[in-house]
Formats: structure tokens, sequence, C-alpha cells
């Protein structure tokens, strides 16, 4: 038993996974990171895990391990078919289970998703396109199916002797193991396809070497989907089927199962803040119905200790997954199991960690900026030398962040913001259609504030004899930005303001209605398409205009998938390549496309709303330049919320 808060019992009990003891349900789903190099383990590679580990997490499972050459992609996923990595598997062995958790390696080809090599053409289980790329892989004949599963062997062969638990075979996702595994993607006529036996025999294949070579006391775990999302694939009740063949081998100790494949089902796979908390467990619940004892892994948009305890006593899954709510938080699994769960940095399930490496770039998180460092699980602001009056100017997540860095490390803070409540501008975002969740972020670095003795000074604007009051031995000023208004934004007959402002506006009587909304997107960012749907329930018809091609270019892949079907599903026509150049007092707005020049007209408009790029707010920075402010956030210049709190987080360490 991990013993620890009586209130997560559940959670903190002990399983059996095959033949071994894990100490709580917690698990750490494979998470890519990124942070592999030159194809080898590096030491950010084995932090990120072991952190976890040490944060309380009971079963790590690794992020994709390539088993063959054709496997490989990018320089940051690491070889499992050479010896070239041995090292470092010993060593994050070693580490995990030096603190009671157990490991298993994710073993991982993409099939017909390989699509990173310059001459090799993927091979694929059969000539259907991949989903995302649409490229038509060769079809791989039966004597490489049979190569492959000795490669799969080998790798599992060789975590064996690195001190490995086990392996995960990720047969998720649309990857190589899911292309065999569905009626939409095998269509096979040799012994790898056709009917359920055929299908599952390349899994059942490897899962039982396996076994053979690294014994019973080695777990061997397959992942894949419940519902793959697209018609004719894996549904429920065919995940069922392939759940109770693969069950009856008794070569599997572990399922789990991550939902959709790299069609445009691919939202399922990291479900956003418009999914449902544990959005997928009635499916999980199912599979558990068929698994003939053997534990399943619940996993999908789990993000608190209260909702992981009900999975497990509620009966949805044996073990939790929660991958973006450790990426949040390493410590996690303690902090809940000490009743610490207030201190446990939230995750909101905006998916910008998943942008990040989707986009080829190493795993961050807004709400961590020690994310894979060595003692990352136990990180805690370090004291400061001496004791300084700080004055923190601007409440947003820059701000807060400053300040209560800052007063943990001793010093007295005094956090002025206009405001009559902390948050800035995140507060209204969260006003916005699905974006309520964005809240916890303030109301995490609200707690700290006022745990660390923060002087909140809300509903003042700051001028600067205000905080030349404060006598400050150290300013830091996050003043933020605002959007710039366009040229042609001005009428008399239609309200014309930006999205910060409509933001603002909802829920009160001053917010827009009308017959015609339209909707400049200069910004692409998710919450600019939730001003959309809002406007959509308010207005006859919506038309959103930008001057770029597409929309949604700075959300991550997923998300802005979610974002095309919400947008469609509205009937919001989107028209790119196309900006207004005047909005005419009796409602007509001028458009022009930026390519040929060709105008065109959109009638009746009562609303215009506007997404731009911001304008510094530095006016308190200039005027209180003899004080060597620090300027932080969106009044240095215009950036995410990544950027303000990681910024506002080095600063209250520096002070």
């Amino acid at each position: 038993m991990d013993a620890g808060n009586s209130r997560y019992r559940h959670l903190f009990s002990e399983i059996a996974v095959g033949t071994r003891t894990v100490r709580n349900r917690i698990a750490l789903p494979a998470t890519l990171t990124n942070f592999g190099a030159g194809n080898r383990i590096t030491d950010r590679w084995i932090n990120f895990l072991a952190e976890r580990a040490r944060g309380g997490c009971g079963l790590i499972v690794t992020e994709i391990i390539a088993v063959d050459p054709e496997a490989l992609a990018h320089g940051a996923i690491v070889t499992g078919y050479d010896d070239a990595n041995d090292a470092g598997f010993e060593r994050v062995a070693d580490e995990v289970h030096a603190v009671g958790s157990c490991i298993l390696g994710q073993l991982w080809h993409p099939g017909r998703q390989q699509l990173w090599h310059p001459t090799r053409s993927p091979a694929g289980v059969s000539d259907q396109p991949d989903a995302l790329s649409w490229s038509v892989p060769r079809v791989m004949t039966t004597q490489e199916c049979a190569r492959l599963v000795d490669a799969y062997v080998e790798v599992a062969r060789r975590l064996a002797r690195c001190g490995f638990d086990g392996v995960e075979l990720h047969g998720a996702h649309g990857y190589l193991i899911t292309q065999f595994l569905s009626p939409w993607s095998n269509t096979r006529e040799d012994g790898y396809g056709g009917d359920l036996e055929g299908r599952t025999r390349f899994v059942r294949e490897i899962a039982e070497r396996v076994r053979d070579a690294c014994g019973e006391s080695f777990v061997v775990s397959v992942k894949m989907p419940a519902d793959e999302g697209v018609e004719g694939g894996i549904d429920v009740e065919e995940a069922a089927r392939i759940t109770e063949r693969l069950a009856a081998t008794g070569a599997f100790d572990l399922f789990a199962y991550g939902q959709g494949n790299f069609s445009l089902s691919l939202e399922n796979h990291v479900p956003d803040m418009h999914f449902r908390p544990g959005h997928f467990i009635d499916l999980h619940r199912r599979m558990r119905e068929v698994s003939d004892g053997i534990p399943v892994m619940a996993l999908g948009r789990v993000g608190t200790p209260d909702l992981a305890e009900r999975i497990v006593a509620e009966g949805y899954g044996d073990l939790v997954g929660m991958t973006r709510a450790q990426v949040s938080d390493a410590a996690f699994g303690n902090k809940a199991r000490e009743g610490r769960e207030d201190e446990i940095r939230p995750c909101v399930f905006d998916n910008f960690c998943w942008g990040q490496v989707h986009a080829g770039k190493p795993l961050a998180e807004f709400h961590n900026p020690h994310l894979g460092e060595r003692g990352e699980a136990r990180w805690a602001p370090s004291p400061a030398s001496r004791s300084r009056r700080v004055a923190v100017v601007g409440a947003g997540p820059a701000g807060l962040e400053a300040a209560w860095i800052a007063a943990a490390r001793g010093h007295e803070v005094s956090l002025i913001g206009a405001g009559a409540s902390a948050g800035g501008k995140l507060c209204l975002e969260a006003r916005l259609p699905g974006h309520a969740d964005v809240t916890k972020v303030v109301e995490h670095q609200l707690r700290m504030a006022e745990r660390h003795g923060v002087r909140l000074v809300l509903g003042t604007a700051a001028d600067e004899a205000a905080v030349r009051s404060l006598a400050p031995d150290a300013v830091v000023v996050a003043t933020g930005a605002k959007m710039r208004r366009p040229r042609w934004a001005w009428s008399n007959g239609v309200l014309v303001i930006s999205a910060v402002e409509f933001a603002g506006r909802l829920g009160t009587p001053a917010a827009p209605s009308g017959r015609t909304a339209v909707v400049f997107d200069h910004d692409h960012t998710a919450p600019t398409y939730a001003v959309a749907q809002a406007l959509a329930d308010s207005h006859e018809e919506v038309v959103l205009l930008t001057p770029r091609t597409q929309i949604a270019q700075a959300v991550n892949y997923c998300s802005a998938l979610g974002v095309h079907r919400r947008l469609h599903g509205l009937d919001v026509e989107i028209v790119t390549a196309t900006e207004p150049v005047e909005i005419r007092d009796d409602g007509e707005v001028r458009c022009r496309n930026v390519f040929s020049a060709h105008e065109g007209v959109i009638e009746d408009v009562d609303t215009v709303v506007y997404a731009t790029p911001r304008r510094v707010r530095d006016t308190l920075a200039r005027d209180l330049a003899d004080l060597s402010p620090t300027l932080i956030g969106d009044c240095l210049a215009p950036r995410n919320l990544s950027i303000a709190i990681h910024e506002g987080h080095l600063v209250g360490n520096r002070l």
C-alpha cells in the first residue's frame, strides 16, 4: 500500500500487473518529449521519467523506442535495436526502481506513417494511403511481417537485460500495430489479414514471443484504440472483440487504450479543454468488462486526484494514465498522497505541450518551467540572500508568477492590478466557450501568492506616484499589451471592437447581437475561434476573414481539428486570403483578396470583432526608468502564455 491521504485510498492502493506489484494506480502513459538527441538517450530524457517516479507515479511508460531502422523518425527518437542506448536504459531503470516505481519501454513502428526518410518508402500493411499525408506505402510481404516480429522481440530482450520491468506494444494512433488490427487499414489476404484471427496475428506473435524470450515476470502490455473514430475501423465492439482475443492468449498483462488515429479523429488522441474530464472512461469500463481480469489503464483528460480516484473506485479502470497532468506537475502523485492537492500545478488541457512536440520542438509546458530538469519533482524557490521590497505592477499571469515566487523567497511583495480581480486578460478568455478552465492557472498562482504573503492591491490603476509611494527596492512591470485597432476599423453604424473587448462584454447587457457578425482573424490563436463560436450564438450569420491561406496556424494540430469541427458545425463562413478595407455606416463591410485584389461586400453587418497583433503597454515602465524596472510578459514584447509565466518565474527567482 502506498500509504497516504485516505481520501484517495483506491488511487494509492497496490495492484498486480502480471507478476509485478505496482505501488499505486497512477501511470505515466508514453509521452513524446523530443528530449533525445542524435537518436540517443540524454540526461533530460532520463530526468523526465525519473522525476515523475520520484513525484509519486507508480507505473512509468517511456516514450516511443524505435524497433527497427525503418521505423526511425527524426533524431529525437531513441533507438532500441542497437547497443548505443544500453547505458541510458540501465540508468533510467535504476533511477525509477530506486523510488519503488515500475518502468515499461514503449516499442514503436509507424508503418505507413514513416514519412521522414529521404529515400526509403514507408512500409504498410496494405496499400491504403496514410490518413495524414495521403502517401501510399509499399505493402509489406509476409516475410517482412515475420521479420518485424523478430525486431520487436529483440528490443524487448534488450530492455529486459537493461533492467526494465516490461514493454508496451504501441498499437494506437494509427501506427503499425493499429494498421494490422483495424479492418479500415488491413486489407491483406495472407495470414496477417482478413478476419479477427488474422488481423490480431501480428501483435499476438510479438507478445507470445516476448513472453517466451523474457520470462513470466516481464510485463507485456498493449496500447490500442477503444474507438478508432473512422467508419469501418475499430469501434467499441470491435475493440472489445480484439481485447477478448488478446486476453485469451495469456501473453498480455495490461491493456491501455488511446482513441483516434491520424485521420480527423486525431483530435481524440489528446482531448483538449473542449472535451469532458475523463471523456473516454466509459469506453475503458467496457474494455475492462471483457479483459478477463487483466488490468486496464483508463486515460484521456484526467487532471485531478478526485477524478483519478473515482475512475479506480467505480471500476472504469485499474490504473489511471495521466500524461498532461504530470507534465504540468511531476509531483502530482506525492502532492495528492500527502494531502497537498491545492499545490498541484493544474493542467488546463489546452494542448500547448503537444503542439510543441508536434512541431518538432522539445516538450514544454507553460506552467512548468523546470520540465525535464533533475530535481524537478522536489523543486521549491530558494531563499533570497536578503529581503527586499518589491513592487509588481500587473496582475496577469506574468505578474502573478513573479510576485509569488519572489514572496516565497522571502521578499516583501506588493502586487498592483487595475482590475477588480487578478488574472488580467486570461480571465476574460475564460468567458469564451470552452475556455473556462484557463482560470485554474490564475487560481493556482493566487493560492501561492496568498500563502506566501503577497500584498494584493487590486482595482487601482497603477500610476507612477502609486509605485513610488511603496519605496520599492525593485520594480517589475507586467502591464501587458492591447490589440491594435486596424486603420479600417471605424464606423458610426456598426459596432467595431477587439476580441478582448468582446470577451469582456459576454454575459452582460452590452454583449452584441444582430444579423451578421464579422471576425477579422489576424491572430490565429484558439481564443479567436471561440469568439467566432460565441458570436454564432447571438448572430444569424458569422463570417470569419483572415489574410492567411488557412486558419488556426497558431493552434496545435489536434486542437485545430476541433476548431474546424466547431466552426463548420455552426456554419461559420470562413473566407481565407481576405481582409476588410472599409466598414460603411449602412452595415456593409468591403473586403479585398490579398492576392488578386478582387473586392467583395458583406451586407447587413451589425458587429465586427478584430483579433490583431498587439502593442505593448510600457508607458509606466518609461515613467519609472530611473528605478530600472524589469519588464516581463507582453509589455516587453507580445508573445504567449508560456513565455509570460516563464519570464515571471525567472525574474522572481533572480530578485
